[in-house]
C-alpha cells in the first residue's frame, strides 16, 4: 500500500545544542498527523518518552491533527507522567491545544479528582532557554 505525501510524517531527531547532554530529544513532524501518520507518530513518540529525560514535540509544521493523534499526545503525556519524564509541545494550535486540554481535564477527573501539576525550577529555565534561542535562530535565518 502506497501512502499519499499528506499522510506522510517525517520525524527529525535532534538534542538540543544548549544541553550537554543528549538525554534532550526534539521531535518535528510535519503534514499531517492522520490515520497511519498518526500510528507511526505515536511509536516514535513512546519510544522517545521511555529514551530521554526531556521530549519535546514541535508542532510548528503539523496541518492537521485527527482526534486519534490527540489520544495519541495525551497517552504520551500520561506516559512521560508515569515515568518521571518532562514532555511538552510546541506550536500548537489553539484548536488542537484545548481539544488536548479537555481530554486532559477529563482524564485528572476521572484517574484522580484532585491534582496538582508543578514543574520544577530547572525544567522552567530549559525552556525559557529553548526558545529564546529559537527566536535567536530564526531572526539569523531571515536574512537568508
Amino acid at each position: 500500500m502506497e501512502l499519499a505525501a499528506d499522510q506522510v510524517v517525517s520525524l527529525r531527531f535532534s538534542a538540543l545544542e544548549a544541553e550537554a547532554s543528549l538525554e534532550t530529544v526534539v521531535l518535528q513532524p510535519y503534514g499531517r498527523l492522520v490515520g497511519i501518520s498518526g500510528a507511526n507518530f505515536r511509536i516514535t513518540l513512546a519510544q522517545a518518552i521511555a529514551q530521554a529525560a526531556i521530549v519535546m514535540v514541535d508542532l510548528l509544521w503539523v496541518e492537521v491533527i485527527d482526534e486519534q493523534s490527540i489520544a495519541v499526545l495525551l497517552a504520551a503525556m500520561r506516559q512521560a507522567r508515569s515515568s518521571g519524564k518532562a514532555l511538552s509541545f510546541l506550536s500548537m494550535d489553539a484548536a488542537t491545544r484545548s481539544a488536548l486540554d479537555a481530554s486532559w481535564e477529563q482524564q485528572r477527573n476521572i484517574d484522580s479528582p484532585v491534582q496538582t501539576d508543578c514543574f520544577t525550577p530547572g525544567f522552567e529555565q530549559f525552556l525559557d532557554g529553548y526558545r529564546e534561542a529559537k527566536l535567536a535562530g530564526s531572526e539569523i535565518t531571515k536574512g537568508f
